[in-house]
């Protein structure tokens, strides 16, 4: 595929992120002239501006909600927001129909709400490295809102398998390579609300990687200039097509489509199902059924094999629109079958068996003091601890954050370390907390930091044992996922703090129960 083709295909297929030209990313300069509009550098937001959080996204919402009630408006959220120019290209308005006429002014919205909203829609990764329409969530996460609505709207449609638009099909008839040269069987149906979310954008990030082997396809997470009135999203390492916010809004926008979609009517307001999803005690008063459980929700909600085949369809459906047919003329079946295999595999690796955790920067730590000695990875070795004190689970993303700052200044302050000790913490809120990470050599263990990874549980556990789920989150999480990605040995091995000092450490109940761990010894 050629270098001009991979830039303009990256462009028109709504992969808003920026290709430096002359850093491995093959994109032609004269390609970039001209498009600082989409991946120039980010503007700071207006003095006054509403905080991107979901917070202030419900707030909008209402606003709606009130006024299309009164028959003053006849646009839900979904379709304003495609008016606007969320989700406008072909494959969206194929699979949702055409994008509705937006009033000009948006007259029912404050000046600082209409703001608020026209830098919300539009997904895009700037030069800066700054990511545009991401909301930081209550649970410390953050969800571009782009793929969300599109799913939202997708369930609220009810349209999850069905047959293909006659004019879709008309296209793959004239486009499909003679059945004797292919690979692939003609699709009669498609997923909707995968297509619109995940699916499509996985195969366009992973056939843009497959053309250009410099090309980041998944990643990374971000840093918010504030917890408490974030304005700015900056990323934490390379752009890709498929950032950590834009997958988890995938992932929200499949799992909210799909609980409508099985709803009867009249749905519940939007804003009342974002309350109770990001904010309250989840849908349907389910506890795990909110965004902390996201990647253990959407596996439930996907079949095997069921993924890759919604990649494999999208892209036949992309490769026969009229403006993606000229730039993906040179895409047979087996690259494509490549690169959905390729997608779903790394992505499911790295999204749905590893578990997500909250950065440093997200839950306010201190800088390192000094310089930080590297681990020499694979490691052999796993410590489990429990933290004693602070002696109560932190349930809330604000409670475990808490946590984290105040075992931080403990270590530096008190104890004289340079960190935080553990390597990783385990909240009750559904995730885990980065302390020293993958690569820097710990505090946790006195005479083994060099030798294994020191994992705390939040709470005393003499007692008592850690919720079900964190305990999932660091046996069939956590160490499967160190495995695959190098951090330890296969033949790895599990202790208790108490076995290597002399300590109650982890907690009577704790160290019984990992005992029946694999690595175990």
């Amino acid at each position: 595929m050629g270098q001009t083709k991979l830039w303009f295909l990256a462009v028109l297929l709504g992969v808003c992120t920026w290709l430096e030209p002359g850093k491995g990313s093959h994109v032609p300069p004269d390609a970039i002239s001209g498009l600082g509009k989409l991946q120039g550098i980010a503007k700071p937001p207006p003095r006054g501006s509403l905080p991107f959080h979901m917070n202030s996204v419900i707030q909008v919402v209402e606003v709606l909600e009130s006024h299309h009630l009164d028959g003053h408006l006849n646009l839900t959220m979904t379709e304003l927001a495609r008016g606007l120019g969320c989700c406008d290209s072909e494959f969206y308005q194929l699979l949702l129909g055409e994008a509705p006429a937006v009033p000009p002014d948006l007259p029912f919205l404050s000046q600082e709400q209409r703001s608020f909203l026209m830098r919300l829609v539009k997904h895009e990764v700037h030069a800066s490295s700054t990511e545009q329409g991401v909301v930081l969530l209550p649970d410390g996460t953050t969800v571009a809102v782009s793929p969300l609505l599109a799913g939202i709207e997708a369930g609220l449609k009810g349209r999850r398998e069905v047959p293909l638009p006659p004019e879709a099909l008309e296209l793959l008839l004239v486009t499909t390579e003679p059945l004797n040269q292919t690979h692939l069987e003609l699709p009669l149906t498609i997923d909707t609300l995968y297509a619109v979310t995940i699916a499509k954008a996985l195969g366009v990030a992973f056939l843009l990687a497959q053309a250009n082997e410099s090309q980041v396809p998944m990643g990374p997470n971000g840093c918010w200039d504030s917890v408490s009135e974030p304005q700015n999203f900056t990323l934490l390492g390379r752009p890709s097509p498929l950032t950590d916010a834009f997958i988890n809004g995938a992932l929200d926008g499949v799992i909210l489509g799909a609980h409508l979609a099985g709803q009867g009517e009249p749905a519940a307001p939007l804003s009342t199902l974002l309350r109770e999803y990001y904010t309250g005690d989840g849908l349907a008063g389910e506890s795990q059924a909110r965004s902390n459980f996201r990647r253990q929700n959407f596996v439930q909600l996907t079949e095997a094999g069921q993924l890759e085949e919604q990649v494999v369809r999208s892209l036949q459906l992309l490769r026969a629109l009229p403006r993606m047919a000229p730039l993906l003329s040179g895409v047979g079946d087996e690259e494509l079958l490549a690169a959905a295999s390729r997608a779903v595999q790394e992505f499911t690796e790295a999204y749905l068996e590893c578990p997500a955790v909250i950065p440093r920067c997200m839950w306010g730590a201190r800088p390192y003091k000094g310089t930080p000695t590297q681990l020499k990875l694979p490691l052999s070795f796993v410590y489990i601890h429990h933290t004693s004190s602070p002696s109560q689970p932190c349930r809330t993303f604000p409670e475990c954050a808490a946590d984290m700052r105040a075992m931080q200044r403990f270590h530096q302050d008190d104890r004289g370390w340079d960190d935080i000790g553990y390597s990783f913490v385990v909240g009750s809120d559904g995730y885990m907390y980065q302390g020293r990470g993958w690569h820097w050599v710990g505090a946790h263990t006195r005479g083994y930091n060099s030798k294994g990874y020191g994992v705390s549980f939040i709470g005393d556990y003499m007692d008592t044992l850690p919720e079900a789920f964190a305990l999932t989150l660091v046996r069939d999480n956590f160490l499967p996922c160190a495995v695959k990605g190098a951090k330890i040995r296969a033949n790895y091995t599990v202790h208790g703090h108490r076995q290597m000092v002399h300590t109650a450490c982890p907690g009577n109940l704790l160290y019984r129960e990992i005992q029946t761990w694999q690595g175990f010894k």
